[in-house]
């Protein structure tokens, strides 16, 4: 009866002894299989990256192609690639968009430390077609934030010589709850604008499709012209609305007006506003004068998605055209 006792005993350690090793397998099975797809992510990932540059490259040349004088909606450019197989398992997306139908924010101060005056009011204006609470603060609130203190000099409140709105220097951010200093610089990207007096979420949504934040290495050299073929009616009635020429109202309907006319036909020329129905010849005047609009585009955006299995990439470029080439400016990896 004892021998029979120890004989289970050693039954039921070896059953035990099993199932421990049974569960390391499994164990060991599961991690092998998590690494090894996590590899295969990785694998997948790194492709699709260099997939996505390609489409940089792509996105260049299709810009270097387009040599019409004039950049609307209509033409290759904006129409883009999209999921354009690549290989056996990869897929790419294309889209380009023309950055010079937004305002620049960059622009609104000149060489680090003064405010441009004619951008200023674009922003007032474009702020207050857009029907944002005290739409002359957050442009002064925007200047204070990029404009530089220089050594030894106090910190300077910017004041908006029309209208008296102020904007927020450093002593502002750091009285925060949660307090980071003033940048002093140029923005990075539009994401920045959070970190400003006033660009609540709701502000940032309301702004987001009429500006754009071209890099600062070039933001003063650039003409800052809006294309008039893919600019916003806000955006167009900011730049074409001046006291004592054009009421806002008057502003307003040549805006839509040309936003009409571009829609039946691309506007390959300046001159041609003057035959579109609703702008006078005061109008036409303002419009022409101003050395704020044009009928191509400056900078552009081309934003590349590819993906290979599971694994994707994002790269986004903003470049420079200029008869017939392409200049980087900058790029980002998403």
């Amino acid at each position: 009866m004892k021998r029979r006792r120890e004989k289970g005993m050693v039954l039921l350690l070896v059953l035990v002894v099993v199932a421990l090793l049974a569960s390391l397998l499994t164990e060991w099975a599961f991690s092998t299989l998590v690494d090894l797809r996590l590899t295969e992510t990785f694998r997948d990932s790194t492709r699709a990256y260099y997939i996505a540059k390609g489409g940089i490259a792509v996105g260049r040349s299709i810009l270097e192609e387009d040599r019409n004088g004039y950049d609307a909606p209509d033409e290759l450019w904006a129409q883009g690639v999209p999921s354009y197989p690549v290989g056996e398992e990869g897929v790419i997306s294309i889209a380009i968009e023309d950055e010079s139908g937004k305002l620049d924010v960059n622009r609104l101060v000149q060489g680090g430390v003064n405010p441009h005056g004619e951008t200023r009011k674009r922003f007032n204006r474009l702020f207050t077609n857009l029907g944002l609470n005290n739409p002359e603060e957050l442009t002064a609130a925007l200047i204070d934030w990029m404009d530089k203190e220089t050594v030894g000099r106090p910190e300077v409140v910017f004041t908006d010589p029309d209208t008296g709105a102020a904007g927020a220097e450093e002593s502002y951010y750091l009285g925060l709850d949660n307090p980071y200093p003033c940048k002093n610089g140029y923005l990075d990207s539009l994401e920045e604008l959070a970190l400003v007096r006033g660009f609540t979420a709701e502000v940032l949504r309301e702004i987001r499709p009429h500006l754009t934040v071209v890099p600062f290495s070039t933001a003063v050299t650039r003409t800052g012209k809006i294309n008039v073929n893919t600019a916003t009616t806000q955006v167009l009635a900011a730049g074409i609305e001046e006291p004592g020429i054009a009421t806002p109202a008057e502003a307003e309907d040549a805006a839509e007006a040309i936003a009409a006319q571009r829609e039946v036909d691309p506007i390959k020329a300046i001159t041609e506003i003057q035959n579109i129905p609703g702008i006078d010849s005061n109008l036409y005047s303002r419009i022409s004068t101003a050395n704020a609009f044009d009928v191509k585009g400056e900078t552009f955006r081309i934003i590349s998605r590819a993906g290979v299995n599971d694994g994707a990439r994002t790269v986004e470029a903003v470049v420079e055209k200029t008869q017939g080439a392409t200049k980087l400016l900058y790029i980002k990896v998403n």
